[in-house]
């Protein structure tokens, strides 16, 4: 006979304990790390074109930090923009960051890493987007695009470097005339010639500036030496600055200089009945008008005046 295997109730809690405690660290695992399970969550939606690889439970993440987590991706085919629908949930504490300005976009950790959506934060003072309402897509940093702009960039390369292959191989052959300049040495040889002219130049210059300077001395030292007469009162321009017998014998010539056209002017003396008299200046005249009449008289009759006999 069999005995009865009887189970305390106390054993059946712990079981039932450890249970729930496994089941939900399961939950968690596929339900995205990174924030608490006991975290009030706020969900929101959004639309993409190519996830690439992005998978369910995949962080959510703003400015850096990991919030959320993606609960749910599907094909909606809505438009061209719109054809995978992605739902996911995030913290409540910050959802004063979703702004009706805010946006979401796909990143990708490393180069080739896993994929994740990122919240582009919001203006703080615009109002906040409802729950469950749709987070605007803003372009980001996409893997395929990268790709083709690498490949863009590696064209321009090769590009680049026929261009270069071609411009050194006209250099090497001497056409054109940076190929002349590479290939052919007589222009080093005329700027050979015009270096050493140029060097006969500088030197003839600084003979000649010396010569300039000696001359300026030499005039600076006859300067000096006039300059030391004069003060010393020698020579006439010495007397002129420094004798005051020239000033004094101008201006006593100057007075009398005065006084006589003081004089002239009043008709005094011969000088001033000539400027204030007129009537020599009649008489003058008048014997000028006679003898151009005695002129004309000889030049109309010269034998009234002239008398010529042969014999």
């Amino acid at each position: 006979m069999k005995r009865s295997i009887r189970v305390k109730w106390g054993e059946l809690k712990v079981g039932l304990l450890i249970t729930v405690a496994i089941a939900v660290m399961l939950w968690a695992s596929f339900s995205g790390s990174g924030t608490s399970i006991f975290d009030t969550k706020t969900g929101y939606m959004g639309y993409l074109t190519n996830v690439n690889g992005l998978v369910s439970g995949a962080p959510v993440w703003i400015a850096g930090v990991e919030v959320g987590n993606v609960t749910h991706i599907k094909f909606v085919n809505l438009d061209s923009t719109r054809q995978i629908e992605i739902r996911l949930r995030v913290k409540k504490s910050i959802t004063n960051m979703i702004t009706t300005d805010a946006g979401m976009k796909l990143g990708t950790i490393g180069f080739l890493g896993d994929k994740y959506i990122e919240i582009v934060p919001g203006t703080l003072t615009k109002p906040r987007l409802t729950p469950g309402s749709v987070i605007p897509t803003v372009p980001g940093a996409d893997l395929a695009a990268m790709l083709a702009e690498g490949q863009k960039a590696m064209e321009h390369a090769h590009d680049l470097s026929d261009n270069l292959t071609d411009l050194t191989g006209k250099l090497r052959r001497g056409e054109g005339t940076a190929g002349q300049m590479f290939t052919n040495d007589t222009l080093f040889h005329e700027m050979t010639k015009m270096v050493s002219a140029m060097t006969v130049l500088i030197e003839e210059m600084q003979k000649s500036q010396k010569q300039i300077t000696s001359s300026i001395k030499d005039v600076a030292r006859n300067l000096d030496t006039i300059t030391t007469q004069i003060n010393s009162n020698r020579g006439t321009v010495g007397k002129l600055i420094s004798d005051p017998g020239l000033y004094n014998n101008l201006h006593s010539s100057a007075g009398r200089i005065d006084s006589i056209l003081a004089r002239v002017e009043r008709g005094e003396g011969s000088a001033g009945a000539l400027v204030k008299d007129d009537s020599l200046y009649i008489e003058i005249r008048n014997l000028v008008l006679r003898v151009e009449n005695l002129v004309s008289d000889i030049e109309k009759n010269p034998r009234k005046y002239f008398k010529f006999s042969v014999f």
